[in-house]
């Protein structure tokens, strides 16, 4: 295999580690561990880890190692930032795109939001489960990368890809969804995507602003409260991006078909 394949092999298994939380924050990255665990060599294990402390998910300490980082604050903020500014631009462009595909991606996107919420409400859970979680945010996630590809414009696509925003969002560590979240989550984005279907361009922008804003906000509490808590809480968080590739590989197969029939 050649070198470049063997670090973004590295990369891709580390860093679904860190978003699946069996890295955790504060746990120490160690080479030689990843290099048994993978089956390779410490060099490409090593450049795979440069690659995530520029990313900023990990960071060098002196005389301890590399550790998973967590994320200050003010860079959770600014990453929303960056996020409202660019989808909300995006998706009032994408009102006038929109192809049938992508539009029916987003309505099974949406599909598989409600599948969720009513499958939380039919088991008398309190909140999402680790897998719920990840299903649904599989699905969130895939239903922005829709609205930001229909848009069709390739700066917006390689600032979003550059700066690794939506890994950033998605990937943080956050509480379990209560059935109030998953709803109101689900309710934005099915809003969101009757503007796009109608083309309403200015109110699909202000939708998304609301939306991202509201997310920023519930993140921003979840991120406190574990800050305030002793470890042990229970969490979740997205495996990125190999979870949503397949969530869209699978909705996009199941379109084929019903399409062909």
């Amino acid at each position: 295999m050649a070198k470049s394949n063997l670090r973004q092999k590295a990369y891709r298994h580390i860093h679904n580690r860190i978003s699946d939380g069996t890295l955790c924050v504060g746990t120490v990255v160690s080479e030689l561990s990843l290099a048994d665990e993978i089956g390779m060599s410490r060099t490409p294990i090593r450049e795979a880890i440069r690659q995530l402390q520029v990313e900023g998910l990990v960071e060098q300490i002196p005389r301890f190692g590399t550790v998973v980082r967590r994320p200050r604050r003010r860079e959770i903020v600014e990453s929303y930032q960056l996020r409202e500014a660019l989808e909300s631009y995006a998706v009032s462009i994408t009102t006038e795109y929109i192809s049938v595909s992508d539009l029916a991606l987003l309505k099974k996107l949406c599909e598989r939001l409600q599948a969720v919420a009513a499958e939380l409400k039919a088991s008398g859970k309190s909140a999402l489960d680790a897998e719920m979680m990840k299903r649904f945010l599989a699905a969130d996630m895939a239903f922005h990368v829709v609205l930001i590809r229909g848009a069709g414009n390739t700066r917006i696509m390689k600032i979003i890809n550059d700066m690794h925003v939506l890994k950033r969002v998605f990937g943080i560590e956050r509480q379990l969804h209560s059935q109030e979240i998953v709803d109101e989550v689900y309710q934005s984005h099915r809003q969101i995507m009757d503007f796009v279907e109608s083309g309403s361009a200015d109110n699909a922008r202000q939708a998304m602003s609301r939306h991202i804003r509201m997310s920023m906000k519930q993140t921003l509490e979840d991120y406190d409260k574990k800050l305030a808590e002793a470890e042990g809480q229970t969490s979740a968080s997205l495996t990125l991006p190999d979870n949503v590739l397949c969530e869209l590989g699978e909705i996009e197969s199941e379109l084929e078909t019903e399409i062909d029939a």
